[in-house]
């Protein structure tokens, strides 16, 4: 039977891991034949994918983002401590305001 450590995690003999570790470079083999026998030159599947995954139209973003600068970033909201009987910190302002807050901010570190 396995050998179990102080927490519970059984650790398998050497044959299991020699097996797990065969059976793993097949996947891998597998994964690569199948790789090279897809349509994925540069002219090809490589250009096919990448236009189908990033090649969107700025309607899919406007719907999560701010729509000024389409910022994919963590914003800077006003922070103001929250009214009773509320505890801790409330947050007012638009995400774009947010965002903008975030550009002054970096621009004043990087100056």
């Amino acid at each position: 039977s396995p050998r179990k450590s102080k927490r519970g995690h059984s650790y398998a003999n050497s044959l299991t891991n020699a097996s797990g570790l065969v059976i793993s470079k097949i996947g891998s083999l597998f994964n690569y034949l199948r790789y090279k026998m897809m349509d994925n030159s540069e002219r090809g599947g490589s250009l096919k994918n990448i236009h189908a995954h990033y090649d969107l139209s700025n309607d899919l973003f406007t719907t999560f983002l701010d729509e000024e600068t389409l910022m994919y970033s963590c914003a800077i909201y006003d922070a103001v401590k929250a009214p009773a009987p509320q505890t801790g910190l409330a947050f007012r302002g638009s995400l774009e305001q947010a965002q903008w807050r975030k550009l002054d901010t970096l621009l004043d570190r990087a100056q």
